[in-house]
C-alpha cells in the first residue's frame, strides 16, 4: 500500500502525536508499505511563503511551510495550499489517507481523499473539547477553523453550511462557545470519513454521543501500540539519582510528560504536601517534562513545607526516559483530558504500579490488578499512592501485571490491526 499520514504536528515538536506518527511510519514500512508523512516545516516568517512543498525522497517526509501556530504555543500553522500542491498529492496515487489533526494539513488530507476517491481514516488524537477549558483564548482560531479553513478544505453541503453558520452565534461564555464549535465541526468532519479511530473507551463514547441523525460515523476502538523503552543501565540510574538527590531507599512517585495546565498536575503536589509527605517520610515527588505550566507548578511546590522533596528534571529525550521510570515506585497520571496516555504504556512496560483518575482513558491500567483508580481529589490520590508504597508485595504483583497488560498493545500488534482496517476499506472502495 501507499499510505499518506497527514499531521499538523511533527518533528522538531515533541508530543504524543509525533511519537504515534513516527511509530506508525516505522512499523508500516517494516511490513513492506510505502508511507508518506505530510507535516509542517520549521516555522518561518510569513514573508517567506514562496515555496510550499518540500519532499525528502529518501525518508518520504513531505513538509509544508508554516508559521507559529494560532492555536497553541507549540503548534505550527501551515498556510493554504494551492492547486499545484493538490495535483502533486493526486499524482502520488495514495491507497489510503490517515489524518491525525483536524487543522490545515489534516484537512488537506481530507480534501485529497475525497477528491481522489481514496479511503479516509481519521484518528481522534486530541480531546480538543476538554482542552479548551484551559485555553479559552483560542476562540478566534476555532472560529477561523469553522468558518474559513474548514469550508475551504472540505466539500460541505447545504446542511453542513447551515450548521457551521449557527456556530457564529455568541454563547453565554467563551468556553461553551469553543466547545459547541468543536463538537459540531468534529462531528461534521468525522461523518465524511470511512472510519474513525478512538484510542480509548472514553473517546469512543464521547464521539458516539455527538452523533446525530444527520451526522453518523463508525468508531473503531484501537489504542496506539507502544513498545518498551530501552532499559537504563545501572550506571545511568546511579548518575540520575545523584543528579537529583534520590537515595535508593527513597519512595519516588511521579509523572512523566508535558507539564501543561490541562494535565491536572497540581493535585499531585497537594496529595504529596497534605498527606503523603508526612505519612511516608522517605517519599519524593518527581516531575519529568516541561511546558509553560512548569513555572506555576514550581511555585506551588515552593510554597509547601516539602519543597526540597519535589523535583523537576525538565524535559528528557524519550530514549532516556527509562531511567526516570526505573527510579519510580509508583507512576501517577492525574489527567482528565487525554485520549489515551502514551506514557501509561511506557510506565506499564517498565513494570510500574499505576494510579490514574480517568478510569476509561487506558486499556493498560486495571483497578486492583496493576494499580488503582483514584477519585479527583488529593486525599484519594494520596490514599492510593500510599497503599502501594507501604506494600512491597503489592508493588511486585502490580509490576508483573503491568508488564503483561503492556505487552498486549505493542507497536507491531496494533499496526497489524490497523493494516487490516486499511485493507478492508480499500477492498470496500474497489467493490463499490
Amino acid at each position: 500500500m501507499r499510505i499518506g499520514l497527514f499531521t499538523d504536528s511533527y518533528r522538531p515538536s515533541i508530543n504524543g502525536i509525533v511519537y504515534v506518527v513516527e511509530s506508525l511510519k516505522r512499523e508500516l514500512e517494516a511490513l513492506g508499505h510505502e508511507v508518506y508523512v505530510f507535516c509542517p516545516a520549521k516555522s518561518i516568517s510569513p514573508s517567506k511563503q514562496a515555496e510550499l512543498l518540500h519532499e525528502d525522497e529518501n525518508s518520504r517526509i513531505i513538509r509544508f511551510r508554516s508559521i507559529t501556530g494560532a492555536f497553541f504555543d507549540d503548534y505550527d500553522t501551515s498556510v493554504f495550499f494551492p492547486p499545484v500542491v493538490q495535483r502533486q498529492i493526486a499524482n502520488m496515487n495514495l491507497d489510503v489517507v490517515h489524518i491525525f489533526t483536524p487543522s490545515q494539513i489534516g484537512l488537506l488530507g481530507v480534501k485529497a481523499a475525497k477528491k481522489n476517491n481514496i479511503p479516509l481514516i481519521i484518528q481522534h488524537c486530541t480531546d480538543l473539547y476538554e482542552f479548551v477549558d484551559h485555553y479559552p483564548a483560542v476562540l478566534p482560531g476555532v472560529l477561523a477553523l469553522a468558518g474559513v479553513v474548514f469550508p475551504l478544505s472540505v466539500k460541505l453541503n447545504g446542511q453542513d453550511l447551515l450548521e457551521v453558520a449557527k456556530l457564529y452565534r455568541p454563547r453565554s461564555g467563551v468556553t461553551k462557545w469553543n466547545k459547541d464549535i468543536i463538537e459540531r465541526v468534529i462531528t461534521i468532519l468525522y461523518s465524511k470519513a470511512d472510519a474513525v479511530i478512538a484510542l480509548s473507551r472514553k473517546s469512543r463514547d464521547q464521539l458516539e454521543s455527538w452523533q446525530t441523525e444527520d451526522y453518523t460515523y463508525d468508531v473503531t476502538l484501537m489504542p496506539n501500540g507502544v513498545n518498551a523503552l530501552p532499559r537504563a543501565s545501572a550506571k545511568r540510574v546511579a548518575e540520575f539519582r545523584e543528579q537529583w538527590g534520590l537515595d535508593e531507599k527513597d519512595e519516588v512517585f511521579g509523572f512523566v510528560g508535558r507539564l501543561g495546565e490541562e494535565k491536572n498536575l497540581p493535585i499531585l503536589i497537594q496529595a504529596f504536601s497534605e498527606f503523603i509527605a508526612e505519612a511516608r517520610p522517605k517519599s519524593k515527588l518527581l516531575f519529568v517534562g516541561d511546558f509553560e505550566y512548569r513555572k506555576t507548578l514550581e511555585k506551588m511546590a515552593a510554597e509547601t513545607d516539602f519543597a526540597d522533596r519535589i523535583i523537576f528534571t525538565g524535559a528528557m529525550p524519550r530514549e532516556d526516559l527509562g531511567v526516570a521510570y526505573k527510579v519510580m515506585k509508583v507512576f501517577t497520571f492525574p489527567s482528565l483530558k487525554d485520549t489515551q496516555g502514551w506514557v501509561l504504556h511506557e510506565a506499564a512496560h517498565a513494570g510500574k504500579p499505576i494510579v490514574i483518575i480517568d478510569k476509561e482513558v487506558s486499556e493498560v491500567v486495571k483497578d486492583g490488578v496493576n494499580g488503582y483508580f483514584a477519585e479527583n481529589n488529593p486525599e484519594s490520590v494520596a490514599e492510593k499512592v500510599i497503599a502501594i508504597l507501604k506494600s512491597p508485595k503489592k508493588q511486585a504483583e502490580f509490576s508483573a501485571e503491568s508488564k503483561k497488560l503492556a505487552n498486549k498493545f505493542t507497536e507491531r500488534s496494533q499496526v497489524k490491526k490497523l493494516e487490516k482496517l486499511y485493507q478492508k476499506l480499500i477492498d470496500a472502495r474497489e467493490n463499490q
